[in-house]
């Protein structure tokens, strides 16, 4: 057996938790374990509910627009392609374990990528600002969270859709408090793009991270047991490349797409970032002149881009393997891309980040983000707080635990389990939810 062979029978391995410990799953099955995991997933409440969740352009009416979910089983898609090229890839370098074909690699990535997103608060990033602001008001951090470690305070000040997902997955969701989805331990590995806590992300130059501390635990197991822990340090799956660099060609050409749709940008922009990578033969002018409009052109467009930005995603993975798997690697893998996909990934996100970004309306919306956020906090963390201390609890408070449910924090639970709490049952909303019981809260609901 080759190094490498030997190698991703490790990173490979079926691992799953138990109500115990772990076992392996059996390979050899129909419905191998790493298809029951995207059945898991797909089946639950936090994935249907990525339906009425922000991907880019919050609270539209406009039934082509992107949310969470579409997103999702796009990426979904993408990854398994990348997944089954690599896979195959490998086959014919003969570093596949025994047992292994490249469906599996196809399975991994698509059960991955499908809960990638499942995690994200309402209105998407501009909602993980606004939690992480409230968190950071100066007069919020002495009066209710000097008492925790600092390590568990980074899990606030700091909050991200990716940790907040790692939770749902390992703990919320099917198997309460007790392994979650209890997905296989490849599958959980290849979604976590930043194997670092809260507290060893901050000041680092992206801030993110993958596990909160109470995931603690769980997070060092897998790593572990998949071989990924060196010196006390946790290296990327492999996969989680793949993983990453499909989301980012969806969200790339696909927010495209919806600010066309929305007449925030023109099909000549989405024309214009695709011409470094598509020839005039790729675009086909003739055939794009016959179509009866702007969104079938651009669909046929992204259609072209994807058939050149995969094969060519696969070869900078095989052009940089050995980093990938001594876990040297600087940087995604489309950080390394080849020329024409650098030049397009740019080019998308210039357009993103000076017309779709800068548009009116989205701008006014994620301003009210921040209100919606307070509201909610201000209600939420202060009854917590008084319930975790036994102080006398208003019946606001009362009443606001009890409309939490069971993600309300139970007797006995630490300060830091009863925010997790709450930032459990806020995260976990949908736009409209979000946006209900905060106008209720306001006392301008709408009638």
């Amino acid at each position: 057996m080759s190094s490498h062979q030997e190698q991703w029978s490790r990173l490979l391995a079926p691992y799953r938790k138990t109500r115990q410990d772990k076992n392996l799953a059996p390979l050899d099955v129909v419905r191998n374990p790493f298809v029951q995991d995207y059945d898991r997933i797909i089946f639950s409440s936090s994935f249907r509910r990525l339906a009425k969740k922000t991907q880019v352009h919050p609270l539209v009416r406009n039934d082509h627009i992107h949310n969470r979910l579409t997103h999702s089983l796009e990426v979904s898609c993408v990854g398994r392609s990348l997944g089954l090229q690599v896979g195959q890839a490998l086959a014919e370098k003969g570093d596949l374990p025994e047992g292994f074909t490249p469906d599996h690699l196809g399975q991994i990535i698509q059960a991955a990528c499908l809960a990638h997103d499942i995690g994200n608060p309402p209105f998407g990033h501009a909602g993980e600002e606004a939690i992480r602001d409230w968190f950071k008001d100066t007069g919020h951090t002495e009066h209710y969270f000097k008492e925790l470690r600092p390590a568990e305070r980074a899990d606030f000040v700091a909050f991200d859709g990716n940790a907040q997902g790692f939770r749902v997955i390992n703990t919320l969701e099917n198997n309460k408090d007790a392994g979650g989805f209890r997905l296989t331990f490849p599958v959980l590995a290849s979604l976590v793009k930043y194997p670092r806590s809260a507290h060893e992300a901050l000041g680092q130059s992206s801030g993110k991270f993958n596990f909160y501390t109470a995931e603690q635990a769980v997070f060092t197991d897998i790593f572990t047991t998949l071989g990924l822990m060196r010196d006390d340090r946790a290296r990327r799956h492999p996969l989680s490349y793949l993983l990453e660099a499909a989301d980012d060609i969806c969200y790339r050409i696909i927010d495209m797409e919806d600010a066309r749709e929305l007449r925030i940008i023109t099909y000549q922009d989405i024309k214009n970032a695709m011409a470094p990578l598509l020839g005039d033969e790729d675009m086909d002018a003739g055939r794009l002149n016959a179509m009866d409009s702007d969104r079938r052109r651009s669909g046929m467009l992204r259609t072209r881009a994807m058939s050149c930005i995969i094969p060519s995603v696969v070869q900078t993975f095989l052009d940089n393997y050995e980093d990938i798997m001594n876990g040297t690697l600087q940087g995604d893998l489309l950080k390394h891309a080849e020329k024409n996909v650098a030049d397009f990934m740019a080019a998308a996100k210039e357009v993103f980040n000076n017309k779709i970004m800068n548009n009116p309306q989205k701008t006014a919306l994620e301003i009210g983000t921040y209100t919606l956020y307070k509201r909610l906090l201000d209600i939420f963390i202060p009854a917590c707080f008084n319930f975790s201390k036994k102080n006398p609890m208003s019946y606001q408070e009362t009443r606001a635990l009890t409309l939490m449910g069971s993600n309300a924090p139970a007797e006995g639970e630490c300060l830091y389990t009863a925010y997790l709490r709450v930032l459990d049952f806020v995260s976990g909303m949908t736009d409209d939810y979000a946006t209900f019981i905060s106008q209720q809260f306001s006392g301008t609901a709408a009638q």
